[in-house]
């Protein structure tokens, strides 16, 4: 009886705990919520909207006491952790003020350290709060996009959990929102209408308000989905993450993945629950329906299943549930159907100055064809247009079909059937002979590409030939023949190839076989890098490298360097060396690699010259460099296998404004704040101490610094002396370059 009465009391004082009040009285609107995707990882908490402004009061959401306070310039600015009775922390972020004992505590720490960078820990009885209480006010401050009050809930062990499902509640009448799904193929017998590429489909809303494939999607072997969805709320123009993810296939419920609980030792794991390909491709934020078996464990995904599509032949039903917290769902229904793609023979019947005829039928089955679809492309290989077909006619198994000939004149022909069943067809192609080039002379490019199911080689001829073509790995050890299959007229790719069969491949050779059989060979400066061990992979001119860390890939990666000659401009700095992209660009890193470029004698004097990567949202971006100047290497490490670069920046700081004035003139008692404005375009300006001297009166200020808006400010505690004082200020950026100012000023 009494363990039942504890375990009442337990449960009864757990409920309790799990009703906190809204931290802020400015509204419950969020500019962002929980598990969204960063390109730091996940969101780890509620953006709370704040009307664009500072200075509102900030709540204990419950009974408890500060057990922590924080100041820095990069992450939270101000920030306070409230652990509660019920043994959970809140914690606030980006706040402006501090209730005045919080802030007096605050200051002594400051001025005992000299620094306005702090981590303070507290006893359970220094500064207890009760639920209601004021304990600071909303801001701006540390690495914050604009006026808001970054909150979270954590648990004992320090593990952020979805404060919407972990206390606080909000009002919510909409369902996510649908724009796309992805089928992903995950081995070399995948297939997703008749390509072995990971293929993008639009959905199509009812009247209903659900969601439709835009139609039978034809699918085999092993396949992963990924969907770009988000949730909306009424009265903000904000997206956010969908809180639970179902997956049905024929009604039975398949997987599911649900956003409840994260930890910062986490973020790099976002990259294996995003549809990392996609982003990286500009298509959007796709969440995973799938995770493979090397992907990192975080419980966002259901365990008992991993979500990945392997089932039986035939017609399956899928639908897909996408809830916000309060159950507000929105379902995506759709069909598919089970069954590899077939061949087919294609014939010309014969022409007219009209119209041309061409017989099309399956090659070893004899389900009938019921559609087929055309496209026209340029002799260069280009894609041109749908071609409307006159007329279609069933015989047998096969199918006769009527083109425009003058829609056709100089082009060639690509063919897509699809039979009753429901089966897509290979490609097949029909070339004019007038409009193929020699295959013995054309160019020919070669890429390489790294999805889920492996390693792809494309062979693209600068213009259409007649010729079969193939590859062959060639190594020390290894001479093995790939065959191609021809996409497009002028495409031909392979099958995924598992990275490891790469291993002692140093070349590349593509076979044109025509009346003359041609050999096309490349270099194949490529290295495997498998999980557990660290590899150095080396660019073709030995000018570039990188070297993973036993943990940088999950799984067996290719790895390569490309220089690159088309790349994004540099417009405030100088090019140093050639743009290198580490490859494959469209694959995620668990940990950092290391990279290094070499730099010619010419350069070993140059003091600002630094290692940079393109990020796609923020332009050419600062890598923390060390300068080996006896080997004549720059060293760093990124988190992403971005295009990499050496460049110069010479161009010191701006200081746009200060305040108060050069010259100026204040009264004492409304002159309370010093505020600085700064920029730099290039290196940018570290959120630290070192990067700045503020000086009073030859007195050294205890400053804050916003990162994103590039703000310094100091605040007074009383009014200056009257008189005139002096401000010397110097800033200096990531590349040494410095700025400063003196200005004089008096008070009256």
């Amino acid at each position: 009886m009494r363990l039942i009465i504890v375990l009442i009391i337990l449960i009864f004082s757990s409920a309790l705990g799990q009703n906190y009040t809204w931290p802020t009285d400015v509204g419950k609107h969020l500019s962002s919520n929980f598990g969204e995707f960063r390109t730091t990882g996940y969101h780890l908490g509620l953006d709370i909207k704040t009307k664009g402004t500072t200075g509102h009061p900030i709540y204990a959401v419950d009974d408890g006491f500060i057990s922590r306070i924080v100041t820095n310039y990069s992450g939270f600015g101000r920030a306070l952790y409230l652990t509660l009775n019920d043994g959970q922390t809140a914690v606030y972020a980006h706040l402006s003020k501090f209730t005045p004992k919080l802030e007096r505590r605050l200051k002594e720490e400051q001025e005992a350290q000299q620094s306005y960078l702090t981590n303070i820990f507290l006893s359970s009885d220094e500064f207890r709060f009760s639920k209601g209480d004021i304990i600071a006010y909303s801001g701006n401050t540390g690495f914050s996009f604009g006026p808001h009050l970054h909150f979270e809930i954590r648990n004992t062990f320090g593990q952020t959990l979805n404060p919407l499902t972990n206390g606080l509640n909000q009002d919510d009448r909409l369902a996510p929102i649908v724009e796309e799904l992805a089928f992903i193929p995950l081995n070399n017998e995948s297939w997703v209408n008749g390509n072995q590429l990971p293929q993008n489909f639009p959905v199509f809303r009812d009247k209903k308000g659900d969601y439709l494939f835009p139609d039978t999607i034809n699918i085999s072997g092993m396949l992963g989905m990924s969907i770009k969805a988000y949730d909306k709320r009424q009265g903000a123009d904000n997206i956010y993450q969908p809180h639970r993810i179902e997956v049905y296939i024929d009604e039975k419920l398949h997987h599911y993945l649900q956003f409840d609980r994260l930890d910062y030792n986490w973020l790099p794991t976002a990259n294996y629950i995003r549809d990392y390909r996609n982003a990286r491709l500009n298509m959007g934020d796709f969440i995973k329906l799938y995770q493979n078996d090397t992907d990192p464990k975080v419980p966002i995904h259901n365990n008992a299943t991993n979500g990945i599509l392997n089932i039986s032949p035939g017609y399956h039903s899928v639908k897909i549930l996408l809830m916000d917290v309060l159950k507000n769902t929105r379902i995506v229904h759709g069909t598919v159907f089970s069954m590899a793609p077939f061949q087919m023979t294609l014939e010309k019947l014969g022409e007219t100055d009209e119209i041309i005829s061409f017989f099309l039928q399956p090659k070893s089955i004899t389900i009938p064809i019921q559609s087929v679809i055309a496209y026209s492309f340029t002799p260069y290989g280009f894609a041109d247009e749908k071609i409307n077909i006159l007329s279609s006619e069933q015989i047998e198994a096969g199918r006769i079909i009527t083109v425009s000939k003058k829609q056709v004149e100089r082009r060639a022909l690509q063919f897509i059937s699809q039979n009753k069943l429901g089966t897509r067809s290979f490609p097949i192609h029909w070339i004019d002979t007038k409009n193929i080039a020699n295959h013995v002379s054309v160019n020919i490019d070669l890429d390489i590409s790294h999805t889920d199911a492996g390693v792809y080689i494309q062979v693209q001829p600068e213009q259409i030939v007649n010729a079969n073509l193939s590859l062959r790995l060639k190594g020390e050890y290894q001479y093995e023949t790939i065959p191609l299959n021809q996409i497009q007229p002028s495409v031909y790719l392979t099958n995924p190839i598992s990275p490891v069969q790469f291993e002692h491949v140093d070349q590349i050779e593509v076979i044109l076989k025509g009346s003359i059989e041609r050999q096309v060979r490349f270099d194949f400066p490529y290295t495997v890098a498998m999980p557990g061990t660290s590899v150095t992979v080396v660019s073709k001119d030995s000018y570039c490298s990188i070297r993973t860390n036993k943990s940088s890939v999950t799984n067996p990666t290719l790895m390569w360097l490309e220089a690159v000659h088309k790349h994004a401009s540099v417009t405030n700095g100088k090019l140093l060396s050639r743009v290198y992209q580490l490859q494959p660009f469209e694959r995620p890193l668990l940990k950092p690699v290391n990279i290094g470029i070499r730099y010619p004698s010419k350069l070993k004097d140059r003091e600002k010259i630094h290692l940079y990567y393109y990020n796609q949202n923020e332009g050419w971006s600062f890598i923390p460099t060390e300068n080996n100047h006896e080997r004549q290497v720059l060293t760093g490490e990124v988190e992403h296998l971005d295009a990499i670069a050496i460049i110069e920046d010479n161009t010191p700081p701006k200081i746009k404004s200060m305040h108060p004035g050069n010259d100026g003139n204040y009264p004492s008692l409304e002159l309370n704040q010093f505020q600085i404005r700064i920029d730099d375009n290039l290196s940018g300006i570290e959120a630290a101490e070192s990067s700045f001297n503020f000086v009073l009166d030859n007195q050294p200020l205890i400053f804050a610094y916003q990162p994103k808006s590039k703000i310094i400010s100091y605040e007074l505690e009383r009014p200056l002396a009257i008189g005139t004082h002096t401000i010397q200020f110097k800033v200096r950026d990531r590349a040494g370059n410095e700025s400063s100012n003196n200005i004089e000023f008096k008070v009256y």
